[in-house]
């Protein structure tokens, strides 16, 4: 049996060399005190010998470390973040992401990875048990900016101008490109124009801390037309001449879609009425106007009344040409007309006074009529028959009929594509003596273009029926109107001397009058002074005059006072069409 002390030795001997001569010493010691069992000193000595054991050392293995890190490690929702991650003494092959990321990845990489709601994102990994993290702080984004940009109005002429606005949110500024250049305001408008014709586009991109956004608008520009027409007062086309103020313009007529037509001369200018008539005689008959039927397939008639009388005649399509306008496809009166159909003129027609169907009862070869209104009728004559104005024309005989406003006598400047909400009529001042001729200008539009803008001008407001309010000598007439076919001022005033055998004033010198108009919803009024002179006393080769006339025997009972054409002369006059709107008044409008 092995003593204690022998397993001592034995347990020092082969691990420890530093203790192996201790032990050895403490064995050598022991022995030497006799050590061991028995205690019979006479006991052989036995040298016991050493037994070796050996032990394997128990080896513990590295703890794996697991590295991860973020950049940037502030960001906004959105944007992009970069993981970077490394595992040293791993044990296994692959980690796994969790919390603001997933799935498994390699012991080390990068990937990058989208930054999600607001707040802080924290991104985990897990290898060989072992779990490190980063974290990210995610801010909200600020927001994105916006910009508008438009164009009022989006069309013009070279003559034109538009207005363009901008405006923007959430922009710090704003640079402007295209047909602007330079830095804006974040929210303003400019006025804009164009010399040359085309598409201009305007485009603005406003910056903020949350991006950038940008627009455009585009301006169309067109070559301006010409929207007028030179009026003369004159003696007028042969057949009529020797009459006095009546405004001439020329007029081209087309069979509609073609390029057959006809300028006529010497066609009255008259802004009491509304819709072109011509004389049959006036027109070429190559023209070959069509008829324009009525509902039930009837050529159509049409009764023209005026203060003066009628015109009778038939109601055709034509294209009406003055300047670079035109009135396509519209319904004409061809006064006179010999079809057959049209050869008798009814009598609820012909009951309203003198026939006008020749040139030397109107002075003219026609007549356009630029009034306040549209159409001749309008609603009341397409919703039923009226007597003495429209007319179902078959084998000689006529019927009172309704008509359609598409199909009604039209007034060419409404159905003009541009120009078309009134005119300007603008005519010299004409003195006492008078004078043998006038030039002036016929405008189409108003406030369309630099030639056609209201300045300091009155607008009156007219009625239903395109009047307003006069008051002289301390009567008020409610029934007042402006009227170029009128070649006088036409009242009531019994203590004005007449001339012999006529309506005309002929007083015995010059007389200084003066009456006040008012606008028919009473937004406006205003004193007008005019002269009457004696008309025979006038030179006879005198066209132009300031002269004016009676109402005859319905004077004391008239409602009415007729501006005529000597209103015009020394004016601007202005004609805004029902429906139109003008410096924020809605047309029927006068402006003088």
């Amino acid at each position: 049996m092995t003593s204690l002390l022998q397993r001592a030795c034995a347990v020092l001997t082969p691990a420890r060399p530093a203790l192996i001569a201790a032990g050895a010493l403490l064995c050598a010691a022991l022995t030497a005190c006799g050590g061991g069992g028995g205690g019979d000193s006479s006991a052989t000595t036995t040298t016991p010998t050493p037994t070796t054991t050996t032990t394997t050392p128990t080896v513990t293995a590295a703890a794996p470390v697991v590295s991860i890190s973020a950049t940037p490690t502030a960001t906004t929702v959105g944007q992009v973040v970069t993981l970077t991650w490394s595992v040293s003494n791993a044990t296994a092959a692959n980690c796994t992401a969790s919390d603001a990321w997933s799935g498994t990845v390699a012991t080390s990489g990068s990937q990058t990875v989208t930054a999600g709601a607001a707040g802080t994102a924290r991104y985990a990994l897990t290898c060989s048990g072992v779990t490190n993290s980063t974290s990210v702080t995610i801010s909200s984004p600020p927001p994105a900016p916006t910009v508008s940009l438009t164009l009022a109005p989006a069309a013009i002429t070279t003559a034109q101008t538009s207005v363009l606005s901008w405006s923007s949110a959430n922009a710090s500024s704003c640079t402007a490109t295209g047909a602007w250049i330079g830095n804006r305001a974040t929210s303003g408008s400019v006025t804009v124009s164009s010399a040359t014709a085309g598409n201009i586009t305007y485009s603005l991109t406003c910056t903020g801390s949350g991006g950038e956004a940008s627009a455009s608008a585009q301006l169309g520009v067109t070559a301006v037309l010409s929207n007028s027409v030179p009026i003369t007062v004159d003696n007028g086309p042969a057949g009529a001449s020797g009459v006095i103020n009546v405004p001439y313009v020329n007029v081209t007529i087309c069979r509609p879609g073609t390029t057959t037509c006809q300028t006529i001369d010497h066609v009255l200018l008259d802004t009491g009425s509304y819709g072109l008539r011509v004389l049959a005689s006036a027109l070429d008959s190559s023209l070959a106007l069509p008829s324009v039927q009525t509902a039930s397939g009837a050529d159509a008639g049409e009764c023209g009344k005026f203060i003066s009388g009628y015109t009778w005649g038939s109601v055709r399509q034509a294209d009406v040409k003055m300047a670079d306008e035109t009135a396509a496809g519209i319904s004409v009166q061809v006064i006179g007309d010999t079809n057959a159909n049209f050869a008798a003129t009814p009598s609820s027609c012909s009951s309203a006074g003198n026939n006008l169907g020749s040139m030397s009862a109107i002075g003219a070869k026609g007549i356009l009529g630029v009034g306040l209104f549209k159409h001749d009728c309008g609603n009341a004559c397409a919703q039923s028959a009226i007597s003495g104005v429209y007319y179902a024309c078959t084998a000689g005989t006529c019927t009172s009929s309704a008509m359609p406003l598409a199909s009604q006598i039209t007034n060419p400047v409404s159905s003009f594509a541009v120009n078309n909400n009134g005119v300007l009529v603008s005519l010299p001042a004409v003195g006492p003596n008078g004078l043998t001729s006038v030039s002036g200008t016929l405008v189409f539009g108003v406030n369309t273009q630099s030639n056609n803008t209201i300045a300091s001008e009155t607008i009156y407001k007219a009625n239903s029926s395109g009047n307003f309010s006069t008051t002289y000598n301390g009567k008020t007439y409610n029934a007042s109107f402006i009227d170029s076919g009128s070649n006088g001022y036409f009242f009531t005033d019994p203590d004005i001397r007449t001339c012999s055998g006529g309506d005309f004033f002929c007083p015995a010198a010059t007389l200084a009058l003066s009456a006040t108009n008012t606008a028919s919803d009473g937004s406006a009024t205003g004193v007008v002074n005019f002269n009457i002179v004696n008309l025979v006393q006038l030179s006879s080769s005198v066209r132009a005059a300031q002269v004016g006339g009676t109402l005859s025997s319905s004077a004391s009972s008239s409602t009415y006072f007729d501006w005529g054409l000597p209103f015009f002369y020394g004016r601007r006059v202005f004609v805004v069409i029902e429906g139109a709107s003008v410096g924020g008044r809605a047309g029927p409008l006068w402006a003088y």
